[in-house]
Parts: C-alpha cells; structure tokens; sequence
C-alpha cells in the first residue's frame, strides 16, 4: 500500500485539530486532518454550540410561560406555552449541522486535506535514521447517538508519514462504576442533549458546568430537577459567593439541589432509575443517612476524560495518566513558561481536552495554534517566538441564567495557596438589583465581584453571575492580561445604559466608593 507524506497530520477534528489543521496550513505546511465522526468535534456537535441553541429556547419558554408572565412582558398571547420537544431538539442540530459544514468549507479554503476514518499511531518518528511517524487511517464506525461509544476500527484503507502528529481527539464523559451510560435511562451529555422525548424527572449528578446547565434547560421545560453534588456547594470550582449564590436562586426556582452529598448506587427500574445517595462526612459518605430518589432518567454530569481508544499501538508506549496524554505542559504554567506540548514519542504532539484539564474549547483552539507556531518557529517559518499562553487569564463560563463567568483566582484559592497573607487584597461587589440595565431587562439576579491586590489594586480574580456574564468577563480577562488595575478600570469610561457599567461599579466598590448602590 501506498505512503501519503504530509508536514503535519491532525488526530481530530474538534476545537483543537480543525484549528490547528487550519494554522498549520496557513504557516505553509501540508496538512491533513484526520476525524473519524463530525468536524467540529464533540463541541460543536454535541456540547457547546447545540446546548447553547436549547438554553435559549429554555429563556425564552421562561419569560412566557404562564399568562402572568406574558402579562408582565405586555404580551398577549394567552394561555400556557405548549412545547413542540421536536422541534426544540432539531433546531438544536440544525445549528450544528451548519457550522459543520463551515468547517469543510475552511478545510477546503486552507488547502487542508480531509481524512475520514480512525487514526491509529503505528510507528514514531526517529530523527536520527530519518523515519517520520507513520499513521494508518481505519476505516471505523462510530456511533452519533451513544456518549463513550468507541469506535469499531475496521480495515486499513492507507497509511500516512508526517513530520509532525498533533493528536486532538478531545475528551469522552465519564460514567460511573455502578452506573454505566446505556443511550436510555442513564444519560450523559449527549443523550441529554437528543433525545426523543422529555423526562417528567431528571436526577443530575455533578453541579459542575455540564450538570447545571442542564438542570436549567429541563427544569425551564417543565421537568422536575435533583440535583446532587459531593461538594459543599454548586459549582464548586467558581468562588463561594457565587456558588452559594446560585444554588439559594435554583432552590428558590424549585429544583432539589443537595450538596456534600455523594451517589452511592443507581439501579434501573421499570419506571426509570432509582439513585442512592448520602451525606458526605469527613470526607466519606455516611451510610446511615442515606436516602433513594426515584425519576425517569438521570444524567451523569462527572466529568471526562481523554479520548484515546484506538489512538496508538501500544507497544509504542505513549505515556497517559488518569485517562489523559502526558505531555510538557505543567497545570500551574505561567505565561512566561514555553510549551511545545509534546509527548514522550519523537514526532508527536497533544494539546486540548486529550491532555487534562482546563476542558475548555478555548483552551484548546489556543493550544493547538501555539503548538503549530512553536513546530513552525523552530523550523524558522514563522518569524517571532510564539506567547505562551497565561493559564491564570483563562476564563470560564456557564451559559445556564443566570450565567456565570470567572476569571483568575476565587478568593478561597489566594488564602489557601498563601498568594494573599492577612488582608493583602480587597473585594468590591456590585449587584444587578440597583442596576438600570438589569432593571429593564428584568434580569436582577447576581452580581459581579472583583478581587484586587494591596497596595496597588492588580485584578487577582474577578467573579460574575448574571445576565451576559459569559460576554461581560472578556473585559476582566483583558484587564488581567494587561496587568490592569482597578484604577484603571475606573478610569475607563464605561457607556450607559449597559450591563457593563457594572464592571465599572465593582471595581469602585473594591475602593470604598461605589456609586449606585
């Protein structure tokens, strides 16, 4: 069989490889790109781009939901707003399929070359007989409907040599020992996200992103919510205000939401599912208390791991620990500590979800044009050393509403990791229920709170949950990239009516001098 040679062959075609395949072609390599399901990934088929088109069908079948509602709004449309659940999942894969097929028009722009099937890592490069790294593409079957399916290779129908592999194959849901996803009664993202009908009940395990953004669309749709996390409280990772703050608000709204609690057993019945769960104490679950909660469905939302089923020859050796690629990069890594994100094989590259956390789409498209600029740098195509990426300016978003956005350190992280001692920052917190573009809105829920050091007021963490929070903590993100100051934040004029005129109030509330409330 025939060799194809290639400058650089991308495994993957998500967040990271459809974008570095797209760098890489753009810096004057050849470029392949190798996806055995969807371009455009999990993310944009199946997690951040649909689950955004139903979170916005659950907003607005909130505001006009009951006659009252529609009163308030001074609409008159009467009665009830019924669901056409059809319709409200395939508006969802309509804008999926749209985007995916954008993808293949830049691939074709680009000069990328598309390649269906498995790609499976056969041999490594060995620079000092000039081997390249040799890649045999199988043909596979891979199924759209089921979460951590893998994948069925089949037959080998051609084999690829490259300079360079960047392995971008993203990340799969976790399930659990006792509770294994069956495209039925246990969910995970992607069930959750299409399925034919909607549960009267749904159990969420996990208050993370994933969990919480789910529990609001399915209870906004009517169904009633469970929710149960083995931390103290709802998203755990943001800072305590606002993790506090959103679990009293989704309490308000009538979900059951139960912290430092853990799942203990889930058995499928005739009806659905029944859950086990209990308190955690010292770090243990206590036996004694626990408790059965029964619905039509559950839906594990406890994280994920790398995808690598069928990646590489084992012999080869590739080095993953805790179900993720290893590779130079650090977590903790500053912006002014280079990464070229390789592996232990000669030749081969990792970047995205595939190799750890931040499992964040951003992340990944960041690090996969880093690691091409730094391939091309080093091969004198491209003229300057690439910025590292600064993984304390990273932020993080959740779409449900309220939304919720973070950047930097919570205020529970600079006291824990002696980043601060004593009272060596201040806090300003500014809330939506005084602010005039929230108020006509009539999106009064949250606030945006900032953490700024002492003596010279750098932002160390910013904090937001409220309406277009996800869109409002770019500035902050900026702001702390730069080095700003909460001083010069409040210099900055900030137009009015808007919602970030509450950015501007924060950070004079970090002062002592906040205006509007």
């Amino acid at each position: 069989m025939a060799e194809t040679h290639f400058d650089v062959i991308v495994i993957g075609g998500g967040p990271a490889g459809y974008v570095g395949a797209i760098r890489a072609a753009q810096l004057g390599y050849k470029v392949a790109c190798i996806e055995r399901a969807k371009l455009g990934g999990v993310c944009l088929n199946w997690g951040c781009i649909p689950s955004k088109s139903l979170l916005a069908n659950a907003e607005l079948v909130e505001k006009m939901r009951s006659a009252e509602d529609q009163k308030f709004w001074g609409l008159k449309i009467g009665g009830a707003v019924d669901l056409d659940w059809d319709r409200i999942i395939g508006r969802s894969r309509e804008v999926a399929s749209k985007l995916n097929g954008g993808i293949g028009f830049l691939f074709k722009k680009n000069k990328v070359t598309h390649i269906v099937g498995n790609a499976k890592i056969v041999s490594a490069a060995t620079p000092a007989s000039g081997n390249k790294c040799r890649v045999e593409v199988q043909e596979c079957e891979v199924k759209e409907e089921l979460t951590s399916a893998p994948a069925k290779p089949g037959t080998t129908i051609q084999t690829l040599t490259a300079d360079h592999v960047i392995v971008a194959t993203g990340s799969v849901a976790r399930d659990l020992p006792f509770a294994r996803f069956d495209g039925d009664r246990i969910w995970g993202a992607r069930e959750a996200m299409y399925n034919k009908e909607r549960p009267k009940s749904l159990i969420v395990i996990g208050a993370g992103a994933i969990g919480m953004e789910f529990a609001y669309f399915y209870h906004s749709m009517g169904t009633q919510v469970s929710i149960i996390e083995m931390m103290e409280r709802v998203l755990p990772i943001e800072d305590k205000d606002i993790g506090d703050a959103m679990g009293k608000l989704y309490k308000k709204h009538g979900m059951n939401i139960l912290t430092s609690t853990t799942t203990t057993a889930v058995e499928k019945t005739a009806a659905g599912v029944k859950v086990t769960v209990a308190p955690v104490v010292n770090g243990k679950a206590d036996e004694s208390r626990k408790q059965t909660l029964e619905a039509e469905r559950v839906l594990l939302a406890v994280g994920v791991v790398g995808r690598t089923d069928g990646l590489c020859d084992a012999s080869l050796g590739l080095k993953i620990e805790k179900g993720h690629i290893q590779t130079d990069y650090v977590p903790g890594t500053t912006r002014n500590e280079p990464i070229d994100y390789k592996t232990n094989l000669p030749g081969v590259y990792a970047v995205g979800d595939v190799i750890g956390p931040p499992w964040l789409a951003h992340v990944a498209s960041e690090e996969a044009i880093l690691c091409v600029e730094r391939i091309a740098y080093r091969a004198k195509k491209w003229h300057h050393e690439p910025y590292p990426i600064d993984y304390s300016t990273i932020p993080g978003c959740t779409y449900c509403i309220p939304q919720v956005a973070s950047v930097g350190f919570t205020e529970q992280k600079l006291v824990e990791t002696g980043k601060v001692k004593g009272k060596d920052y201040e806090t300003g917190k500014y809330g939506f229920t005084s602010h005039g573009k929230a108020i006509a809105a009539a999106h009064t829920d949250g606030f945006v709170k900032i953490i700024r050091g002492l003596p010279r007021g750098e932002i160390l963490g910013a904090h937001i949950m409220g309406d277009q929070a996800t869109e409002l903590i770019a500035e902050m993100t900026l702001a702390r990239r730069l080095e700003a100051t909460t001083e010069e934040l409040i210099c900055t004029m900030h137009a009015h009516p808007t919602m970030h005129e509450a950015i501007h109030e924060a950070a004079l509330a970090s002062e002592g001098r906040v205006i509007h409330a």
